[in-house]
């Protein structure tokens, strides 16, 4: 969060978004640093043209996803951004930029490996922590949301990542003369979320707070080091009777901290 990351990070997000966000929601004209960077390569506008440039979209229509072509780049070209999930950010820093308006996310997921079948677990994850990402940007933000659309219905050629990923509802045999369709646990889950209309109060969906109990025990384990220490464990507030175990085990070293 220095003062020329942040300067960088919003050059980054000009030429990516604002190259086309402001001159169509603020004023007609390209960014700054975009001018200051390209001034020989970018078109000079009327004042006519401004105006009638400025305004002529309906909602703000986003993509975000994993930018398979964002390893491609030179590290100089990426204006120390990294890739990130942050959605929630994102839609929080349009909304601040350009005048609240409306956004409609039209493209929406991250990737998983190509060997993934149907059991996408991860893709799922990514899937719902966008979504819930969007939700607080709703409630807790105010960012004017109407919309979400997941990327994408099935998997597909991924530009230069070929076949190696996939980002599909739908698992696609792509060996199979017939490119055989097959749903992933991913379809039930948002089929499930469309009928919710979101994330009901559920107890399954609720945040849990609180200490496990007493005689519960943790643990640490190493692949490598062999560790021969002694630890004096907090006092538990039930008892004061304090064990230490350590266990070596196909190779691993496991340190568990038993607390009674």
């Amino acid at each position: 969060m220095t003062e020329k990351n942040i300067k960088e990070c919003q050059k980054s997000l000009d030429f990516v978004l604002g190259w086309f966000a402001k001159p169509i929601f603020i004023d007609g004209d390209y960014p700054e640093s975009m001018r200051s960077n390209l001034s020989s390569l970018l078109p000079e506008f009327s004042e006519v043209e401004k105006k009638y440039i400025k305004g002529t979209a309906d909602f703000f229509a986003l993509s975000f996803g994993a930018t398979l072509s964002f390893q491609l780049l030179d590290s100089h070209m990426k204006f120390q951004q990294l890739e990130s999930i942050s959605l929630r950010q994102l839609l929080y820093w349009i909304s601040s930029e350009y005048n609240n308006p409306q956004i409609f996310i039209v493209e929406n997921s991250w990737f998983v490996s190509g060997s993934t079948k149907r059991d996408d677990a991860k893709y799922i994850y990514y899937l719902k922590k966008f979504i819930m990402e969007t939700l607080k940007a709703i409630r807790y933000d105010g960012v004017n949301v109407f919309g979400y659309t997941v990327w994408s219905l099935l998997d597909g050629f991924e530009w230069h990542r070929g076949y190696s990923i996939r980002r599909g509802l739908f698992y696609v045999d792509f060996q199979s003369h017939d490119k055989k369709l097959m749903p992933k646990s991913s379809v039930l889950f948002y089929q499930k979320l469309i009928e919710k209309n979101g994330f009901p109060p559920l107890p399954e969906n609720q945040p849990i707070e609180g200490i496990f109990p007493c005689g519960f025990a943790w643990g640490i384990v190493d692949n490598y080091i062999q560790v021969s220490l002694m630890i004096k464990p907090t006092v538990c507030p039930a008892r004061s009777v304090h064990k230490f175990i350590l266990i070596r085990l196909l190779g691993r070293v496991s340190l568990p901290i038993y607390i009674s």
